[in-house]
């Protein structure tokens, strides 16, 4: 997974719009290879999803070097993202589709969390959501930056162009700076960019409520 031709294998590899009709009825969208949704200060318009291509996938898994048969260990927290059992079960037949071999390890959230911060242990892959309170670039693209505890990547010049957006409180240079850092995130592919997550409410006219930004 240091491979980055590997990783754009994987994101080719997924059929995010098959998952978005099949699972969540169409109500998901998804994510146009970023982890910004639209509603996000800096979320980049001029990105697009990796298409669901198998040829391209295996074009790319060739030149990755990576053997047909790759054992990749996948951890799922249980019964914490909405129907995510099943999507990891769409995720992993597909990139058994590709040539490699995927062993799912379900587990309770608490145990995922001791996994992917105290031990730092989490396996290969794993299905993560993650969102920030602010809906700004900067608040959910800390959690990819170098030396965070929640990141999984290394890629100093996009933690440079978050240090740049945190300089300035001019929203132009920040959307361009963030534009930038969508850009690499894209291509660096560190992320297998499925969809954002739906929510939906069934509300009483009785009812004064609006629905909470945290789930």
């Amino acid at each position: 997974l240091d491979n980055r031709a590997f990783r754009q294998a994987l994101n080719y590899a997924i059929d995010k719009e098959g998952i978005v009709a099949a699972i969540f009825g169409g109500e998901a969208e998804v994510s146009a290879c970023q982890v910004l949704a639209p509603p996000y200060f800096g979320y980049n318009p001029e990105l697009e999803a990796y298409p669901y291509d198998p040829a391209r996938a295996a074009e790319l898994l060739a030149q990755s070097g990576v053997p047909a048969g790759t054992v990749l260990q996948m951890d799922v927290p249980a019964a914490t993202y909405l129907q995510g059992e099943e999507v990891a079960q769409i995720v992993a037949y597909q990139l058994e589709e590709l040539g490699l071999t995927v062993e799912i390890t379900e587990m309770d959230f608490g145990a995922y969390l001791d996994r992917y911060l105290r031990a730092n242990d989490l396996a290969q892959i794993s299905l993560l959501g993650q969102a920030w309170p602010t809906i700004d670039a900067d608040g959910l693209l800390t959690l990819f930056a170098p030396g965070n505890q929640y990141a999984y990547w290394h890629d100093e010049a996009f933690g440079d162009l978050l240090e740049q957006g945190r300089s300035t409180t001019d929203p132009e240079e920040r959307r361009a700076i963030y534009a930038e850092a969508t850009r690499i995130m894209c291509e660096e592919a560190p992320v297998i960019f499925l969809y954002m997550q739906p929510a939906t409410y069934g509300v009483s006219t009785r009812v004064d409520w609006h629905a909470r930004g945290d789930d």
